[in-house]
């Protein structure tokens, strides 16, 4: 027993003294860059701390005398970034500083100039590829990879997003924003009930849509099945899946995908066979999802391998044709160079997967936050009302196309709730570059150089959307709840006269091989106020700019349209007054006020306090339950 504890005390002072020295070096590196500094006792976004953190984080507080606690402490929260904003800058007093901790230098950059220098020197600054290997469950693809092996799998997937596209994804939306809303409504559309977990019914809507629009399944909503899946044609366009499991598979579809997503992290502790055969249910379970969604795409990719080689479904977006035709898999090479015709099946995959994954979360996010942002601001709610009643014009919704109300909704207050919901809760919080071993790289903030040493993680910060000196504001006022103008939800900073807006932002990038340019247009109307380039990063910037933006703004906004032409959206009290005792209070009225109220300030603690992120930012077991009523028959209106 002695010989134990000894062996013990010396494997632990070993830790120590090798911790100590490791940090030691890394703060003098970190010192060589002129940068401000941030000394952290252990590596905040490791494994084990964001797996565990919100076990010992609430210990640690109770366990650390307050005096002792400052900005450091604030910062072992890994998603300081989204609940503090821009605060740790201002306190620091610059827009860029670093982290040193034992075993990573990791640098925060909430400037827009220095933003732009790191996205447009794509080989200066490179993905940290370790942090997206469990995005290779089914083979490399356009996120996962860097240099020669992304420009050939961004050449393969660009042609997917062109503008010729969109009409699709806006048609596909528009029927599933329909199917979403009767959900939501009941079959006779009246509304006033409570929908518990709309999260949950805006992640269907956008799975549905990307598995239209790109792979040719029609998935069908549980309340419509019944209807649709008896007697479906032969020979429809597309494949019509519900929520049975077809023969072969034990998961369905949206099943097998929804499993992998929510619990995708598990997948990096043990390849899927063994995962499912683990005697905990969570590792069973994506291990099962893994193995069936992979079955899954096997069919679709045979499916579409013959309707290439026939000739068939050449229109429209058709991601897996789009990929097999550009990968040259078919042999023929005529179009394709000799590189890109070594692609791989897994290749194929691989990329269909995570176009899958970014197609679908990122979007069912931004929609459902937009959705709490406006039965929280009622004003913004009745604007963006009476200008989609200006844009359609009463025009019959199977009448909207995406050439003519696409434009449309895109300069008007549709686009700037969709931009500020982006702007507060951007899907990923801290966009990851890094400089590689060896090879620091300077860095100019204003007149002054820096340098970022070499092997450094760095995080593009979504602080950058709050920092004041690039947002318009009403005032400096701080009010009662404490907020900045910058870290409010106000759609309207993006309304400004066209003569007014800014003309030094959002450009396109200017690709120097067209092939891997993907989608057409800026990130934000011409109409609207345009924010300094690096300012405004929802979809990332530069060369490795989301490849599905135009994709999911075209998908956003005609739900929008076809949500808030007839009906408003509202939280639900149920947990604090009853439908017959909200109707007995005056319209209007301090009662109904107070229980609103409460609503109001739970939603705000929910997302202040419960949101965290697994790959994008989302409420984590918690739902904020929301009612749709007809306009006009609103119940919470305080002018």
């Amino acid at each position: 027993m002695t010989s134990f504890l000894a062996l013990s005390a010396i494997i632990v002072a070993v830790y120590l003294v090798h911790n100590y020295r490791s940090l030691a070096r890394n703060i003098a590196a970190a010192k060589s860059s002129g940068l401000p500094i941030i000394i952290l006792p252990w590596n905040v976004y490791s494994m084990l701390w964001l797996a565990t953190y919100p076990i010992w984080l609430p210990l640690l507080r109770n366990l650390i005398p307050s005096s002792w606690r400052g900005l450091w402490f604030e910062l072992l929260d890994p998603e300081w970034a989204y609940r503090l904003g821009y605060r740790p800058f201002a306190d620091i007093g610059g827009d860029v500083f670093l982290t040193a901790s034992p075993s990573r230098i990791q640098a925060f950059v909430a400037d827009a100039e220095v933003i732009t220098q790191i996205t447009t020197r794509r080989n200066d600054f490179p993905k940290p590829l370790d942090m997206y290997t469990r995005l290779d469950i089914y083979g490399k693809n356009v996120v996962s990879t860097e240099g020669s092996t992304w420009r050939m799998h961004r050449k393969l997937t660009a042609p997917s997003f062109g503008d010729k596209n969109n009409e699709l994804v806006f048609v596909e939306s528009i029927h599933h924003a329909q199917s979403l809303l009767e959900l939501w409504t009941g079959p006779d559309g009246r509304g006033n009930r409570t929908v518990e977990n709309p999260a949950a019914d805006t992640m269907r809507f956008a799975l549905y849509v990307i598995s239209r629009a790109g792979f040719d399944v029609r998935v069908v909503w549980p309340h419509e099945e019944k209807e649709k899946l008896t007697g479906a044609p032969a020979g429809a366009d597309a494949l019509l899946v519900g929520a049975t499991p077809p023969p072969g598979h034990k998961m369905s579809y949206r099943e097998a995908l929804s499993e992998l997503l929510e619990n995708i992290m598990w997948t990096q502790v043990a390849p899927p066979p063994y995962l499912a055969k683990s005697p905990f249910k969570i590792h069973r379970t994506v291990g099962t999802a893994v193995i069936e969604w992979g079955k899954y795409m096997e069919e679709l990719y045979k499916a579409k391998m013959e309707d290439v080689a026939s000739g068939r479904n050449t229109e429209g977006m058709d991601l897996f044709g789009s990929l097999i035709k550009g990968s040259g898999i078919m042999g023929n090479t005529s179009d394709v160079s000799k590189k890109e015709a070594s692609l791989q099946k897994s290749d194929l995959l691989g990329n269909a997967f995570v176009i899958m994954l970014a197609g679908h979360e990122t979007t069912a996010n931004a929609l459902h936050f937009s959705l709490i942002f406006l039965a929280m601001h009622w004003k913004s709610q009745k604007r963006l009302q009476e200008d989609l009643d200006k844009t359609l014009q009463g025009k019959l919704m199977k009448d909207w196309t995406y050439e003519e109300e696409f434009p449309r909704l895109f300069n008007g207050m549709a686009a700037a709730v969709m931009n500020e919901t982006l702007r507060l809760l951007q899907p990923i919080i801290n966009i990851p570059k890094s400089t590689a071993p060896d090879r620091p790289q300077p860095i100019t903030i204003g007149d002054q150089h820096m340098v970022i040493p070499g092997g450094v993680y760095i995080s593009l910060s979504c602080a950058v959307h709050r920092n004041p000196k690039y947002w318009p504001s009403e005032s400096d006022y701080r009010g009662t709840d404490g907020l900045n103008d910058v870290d409010r939800f106000r759609p309207e900073r993006w309304l400004v006269d066209a003569k007014d807006a800014s003309t030094s932002a959002a450009e396109n990038t200017n690709f120097d091989d067209e092939d891997l340019r993907g989608p057409s247009g800026a990130d934000t109307s011409a109409h609207l106020f345009k924010p300094v380039k690096g300012s405004y990063i929802p979809f990332s910037d530069g060369y490795r700019s989301c490849i599905g933006r135009r994709f999911a703004q075209v998908e956003i906004l005609a739900v929008f349209a076809v949500i808030f032409q007839k009906y408003s959206v509202e939280l639900a009290v149920d947990e604090w007054a009853s439908d017959a005792e909200i109707k007995k209070m005056p319209k209007g009225g301090k009662e109904r006020k107070e229980v609103w109220q409460k609503a109001a300030d739970r939603t705000d603690h929910l997302l202040r306090e419960t949101m965290s992120s697994i790959i994008t930012l989302q409420l984590r077991d918690n739902h904020i339950p929301l009612r749709f009523v007809r306009r006009g028959e609103e119940r919470f209106v305080f002018e």
